[in-house]
């Protein structure tokens, strides 16, 4: 049975987005590790039109509504920000602050960025397709950040207490989690058994005790 679902042969629908095959239509997305660089990718179909979520994403004033590990982001030019990162829960905690320029801006389908100075050495680009039917939209990003000495000794990677794959995995699911739902759902403050090591490991890998983004336009 599992052989035969493996084998068979996947053919897309003529009106759908087709389903990434091997071989020439299949384009794996960026992710390596070289010269202390980390390129990390995802990917996710987002209900609603290239142009909606393009302007959702141009407006960095409403990062910290749902990225996380964002203090605030004011803007200091027609392409440049400045961007305070650090727990917004915490107000003493440890801030790391970095200014921020678009690159490249293509209306609807594209941004590019690059850090300009401070503690963050990074680079990124969104991509907005169009699926086939109209039934929403492939977004991907892929960020590249520079990690000296390893995950633990990048500044951006310690303030969001994930890997610098998972940001980026965590920064596009909560992005369409805004989009579509209008809020982050969170599993703070629900009750569990005790979970051991492994699973006191895995809240440390998977950031489950990272404060989740205030989620929408309309809270305070």
């Amino acid at each position: 049975m599992i052989t035969s679902i493996l084998s068979r042969e996947i053919t897309p629908e003529p009106d759908t987005y087709p389903v990434p095959q091997s071989g020439s239509e299949y384009v794996a997305l960026p992710n390596s590790k070289e010269d202390g660089v980390v390129t990390a990718s995802a990917a996710q179909t987002i209900q609603g039109k290239p142009a909606e979520l393009y302007e959702l994403w141009s407006d960095v004033t409403l990062f910290p509504r749902w990225q996380e590990g964002v203090v605030s982001v004011s803007r200091t030019g027609p392409t440049t920000s400045h961007w305070i990162m650090g727990d917004p829960e915490d107000q003493d905690g440890k801030r790391v602050e970095f200014d921020s320029e678009i690159t490249e801006d293509i209306s609807g389908e594209k941004i590019s960025w690059r850090s300009t100075g401070g503690d963050v050495h990074q680079s990124g680009t969104v991509t907005f397709v169009p699926t086939l039917a109209n039934r929403g939209t492939l977004v991907t990003l892929t960020q590249a950040v520079k990690v000296p000495l390893g995950s633990l000794g990048n500044a951006l990677a310690g303030i969001a207490k994930r890997s610098p794959k998972q940001i980026v995995i965590e920064d596009l699911r909560h992005f369409k989690q805004i989009v579509e739902a209008g809020e982050i759902p969170s599993v703070r403050g629900q009750s569990h058994g005790p979970r051991g090591v492994s699973g006191g490991v895995k809240e440390w890998m998977y950031g489950e005790t990272n404060p989740t983004p205030p989620g929408t336009s309309e809270q305070e």
